[in-house]
């Protein structure tokens, strides 16, 4: 398998880079006790955004296009079906996405009957500025967290994470700083 971008010195967190479709056919069923993914948003439409004060193009590659609503859903049907094989049986999935992408995220997870758990709120404080003026500036996005089934019995480490946030109630929403 050389699809390995990092691993961790013990090995035992690895993150890989290439196509989700082939690389989750690699592995066996029940592999994995947790999947973060980061699926295409389907942004690269000709529009632009500002980065280091400049305008500069939201394209990122034909990976990126919007095929359709039909079609769009139709891939995140078919990778979720494939993350869904190869968790284990008290597995999670964390997905992150815009409001471009994230609802179909979410009707999926129902369709394939995993048990949605939270969604979370990442705020970024320093989002790109609104340049066409015609919307609220994005400055979030959405992170569903699922457990295999309605079954599961999921990981949580409450106390650790609360320690994280000076010992205050967990809330599903993260403020990133830069």
């Amino acid at each position: 398998m050389n699809s390995i971008f990092w691993q961790s010195k013990n090995k035992e967190t690895q993150l890989f880079l290439g196509d989700s479709l082939e690389i989750l056919k690699e592995f066996p069923e029940q592999h994995f006790d947790m999947i973060f993914a980061d699926p295409p948003y389907f942004l690269s439409n000709g529009g632009v955004t500002c980065h280091n004060g400049r305008m500069t193009s939201v394209d990122k590659g034909e990976w990126d296009k919007s095929k359709g609503i039909r079609q769009d859903h139709d891939f995140v049907l078919q990778w979720l079906t494939l993350c869904k094989r190869v968790l284990k049986k008290d597995g999670t999935i964390w997905v992150s996405g815009t409001h471009h992408i994230i609802y179909s995220v979410g009707y999926a997870l129902q369709e394939l009957e995993f048990k949605i758990l939270n969604d979370i709120i990442w705020y970024k404080p320093n989002a790109s500025p609104n340049l066409s003026c015609r919307y609220f500036t994005h400055s979030t996005e959405i992170l569903i967290w699922a457990a295999k089934s309605n079954s599961s019995r999921h990981t949580f480490n409450y106390d650790f994470v609360k320690s994280l946030n000076k010992n205050r109630q967990m809330r599903n929403l993260l403020l990133l700083r830069n």
